[in-house]
């Protein structure tokens, strides 16, 4: 009995209460923050290669090596849950880098040309490349698209305020008669960008600067295009 009465105020005489023992938190597993890299990269990579709808989140586990077929769903959810992982993944070093180079442009000049923004929002684009070399977000944007899923990126816009305010200044830019469509033009201008980067990572054997010149084509077309009014009427198509 004296045992028993003396196991029951170990808690008091250990100084505190038997209802506030917390329990011991676990410790993070880095083997955890492993695995949902691997996900969220092999998923950047399949849906860039195949789109999103062909792609089931059993492959994704597989091209990891998980024998677990709910790795996905046990680490987001869902597709869904999946993409916005690959945005959060790649977009923070993005944001950051288009403010490094808006600076640097307006150190230039006060108001950068329509082509200079573009050129500040592609380049980040074009340095980001995967442990293979492969331009993997920009292609990862243009799989988004073909899938019709690229909306989800727009869900996003607070949280990356330097891609917002750059491509707001952007749009300013553009004629009043078409001032209502630089989301619209910014779409066409990832698929061209994102076009560009497949070619460069099609071919192996590109040499750096050949992948560079085409990469400031590719830039030199998306600016045309972005500001592009149209055919005037009367003119041939």
């Amino acid at each position: 009995m004296r045992a028993l009465t003396y196991l029951m105020q170990l808690p008091y005489i250990l100084g505190m209460k038997a209802d506030k023992v917390q329990p011991t938190r676990k410790r993070d597993d880095p083997r955890r923050d492993v695995t949902r890299i691997a996900l969220i990269e092999a998923a950047e990579r399949l849906f860039a290669e195949s789109g999103v709808e062909t792609v089931s989140t059993r492959q994704i586990g597989a091209a990891v090596g998980s024998l677990n077929t709910n790795v996905v769903s046990y680490h987001f959810g869902d597709k869904d849950g999946l993409i916005e992982a690959v945005f959060h993944h790649r977009l923070p070093g993005i944001d950051r880098r288009r403010a490094e180079l808006l600076a640097e442009a307006e150190m230039r000049d006060v108001d950068p040309s329509l082509a200079s923004l573009v050129h500040v929002f592609a380049l980040p684009l074009f340095e980001q490349t995967d442990s293979t070399g492969r331009h993997s977000y920009a292609r990862f944007l243009l799989g988004l698209e073909r899938s019709g899923m690229l909306e989800a990126r727009g869900r996003l816009t607070a949280d990356y305020p330097e891609t917002a305010r750059l491509t707001s200044r952007m749009a300013a830019l553009l004629p009043a008669g078409i001032s209502g469509s630089g989301h619209f033009r910014m779409r066409l201008i990832v698929g061209l960008l994102g076009a560009a980067f497949q070619l460069i990572d099609q071919d192996h054997d590109m040499p750096a600067d050949a992948a560079r010149q085409l990469f400031e084509t590719a830039v030199t077309m998306a600016a045309s295009a972005y500001g592009a009014t149209g055919a005037q009427q009367g003119s041939p198509t």
